[in-house]
């Protein structure tokens, strides 16, 4: 989940308990305090319009109380009101009694106000003068991760997230790769071919199972005509990752077929099977092949393997119903054919955020809703 949603979500109970440890503190002697309790009741209650009011009476009457002023800035921001509360916010800083838990409170609120704001540069100043004076708190770097990739600077959010795993002694490498997979996307978009591969190779050592560094990096082989060293490295990512070789078949058709070896995309689909057996992909592909060549008796043995492990795969059972009928088995065919038509006729993968359930039909590593990485099935 987005790392700045996740900082700016819980943030008002703790400062409303600050707020009201204040009050208590000033509370004997000054006059106006029962505003300030209100606009904290409504704040409680969610009732924005009162404590709008409150707090406006309270820092017109109390222009002293610093934590009102915070609580005007917070709410005005959930009012979609950030540029008003980034300008009472900063106009706070020029104070010269603050103290240095109040300066930090409010250059960590001046964050969020640029961040909704959509002032991703202004946001991202303010987060490094946080960290700056406190340079152990966590939450200013992470701050600064999600700004940087919000902003897309992925060579920042790199740092950043290694810096954030160090301390606290983890590792994200999966993550980590993916940054360095949009690092070489930058490149490629830029017309840096090479440099692009660079990053992508670096993103495959962090994680051999990045399937978008390899097949980026095929894709950028192949735009210059490198097709055997396209051809390479997607073979790699097959033996590496043969559950999710699917992704590149495609492809190592394509590139096959112009180096005038298309046979041996028969021998890398056996070898695929060989290792996971209960695969549909490779068995798919294969039947399909010995079809073309006219070796309908092998297609169909193959086509009761994976409608074994998988008797509801319509794909499967659409080429069976096509292989049937090439061997003139008619009345079979018709009984698979009505048996088929009772599911799906047509198969489209969806895959699903496991956080925050966005679909999509197309595979991809950094879900767009909830900014979450590595959360698609």
């Amino acid at each position: 989940m987005n790392i700045i949603l996740i900082l700016g979500a819980g943030i008002s109970l703790p400062v409303l308990f600050i707020s009201i440890l204040q009050f208590r503190k000033r509370k004997k002697g000054q006059s106006h305090q029962s505003d300030f309790l209100n606009a904290l009741y409504w704040l409680i209650e969610d009732r924005h319009e009162e404590a709008l009011e409150a707090l406006k009476k309270t820092v017109k009457n109390d222009t002293d109380n610093i934590m009102a002023y915070i609580q005007l800035g917070m709410l005005l921001r959930r009012m979609n009101q950030p540029e008003k509360a980034a300008k009472i916010h900063k106009n706070l800083l020029v104070r010269g009694n603050l103290t240095e838990h109040e300066s930090l409170l409010i250059l960590r609120h001046l964050v969020l106000d640029y961040r909704e704001a959509g002032s991703i540069d202004l946001a991202i100043e303010t987060a490094a003068r946080l960290a700056q004076r406190d340079k152990k708190n966590m939450e200013a770097k992470q701050f600064l991760l999600g700004l940087y990739e919000e902003q897309g600077n992925w060579d920042k959010a790199f740092y950043y997230r290694q810096g954030i795993n160090k301390w606290l002694k983890k590792k994200d490498q999966p993550i980590l790769a993916l940054y360095k997979v949009n690092s070489g996307l930058n490149q490629i978009e830029n017309g840096k071919e090479h440099d692009g591969r660079i990053l992508f190779r670096e993103a495959a050592k962090l994680n051999k199972n990045c399937e978008p560094a390899y097949l980026l990096w095929g894709d950028s082989y192949k735009r210059e005509g490198r097709n055997e060293d396209a051809f390479k490295i997607w073979r790699e990512f097959c033996h590496k990752n043969p559950e999710k070789s699917y992704l590149v078949f495609d492809r190592l058709k394509e590139v096959l077929y112009d180096l005038g070896r298309y046979g041996e995309f028969e021998l890398l689909l056996q070898n695929i099977i060989r290792k996971k057996p209960k695969h549909p992909a490779p068995y798919l592909n294969l039947i399909e092949m010995n079809q073309k060549q006219g070796r309908i008796t092998e297609a169909l043995d193959l086509c009761e393997q994976v409608l074994e492990n998988h008797p509801d795969l319509t794909s499967g059972r659409l080429l069976q119903v096509q292989l049937l009928q090439q061997r003139n088995d008619i009345e079979r065919a018709m009984q698979i054919a009505e048996e088929t038509l009772q599911m799906e006729m047509a198969e489209e993968a969806v895959y699903h955020c496991n956080v925050c359930n966005h679909q999509t039909s197309e595979l991809i590593w950094h879900c767009p809703e909830c900014k979450t990485w590595n959360s698609f099935e």
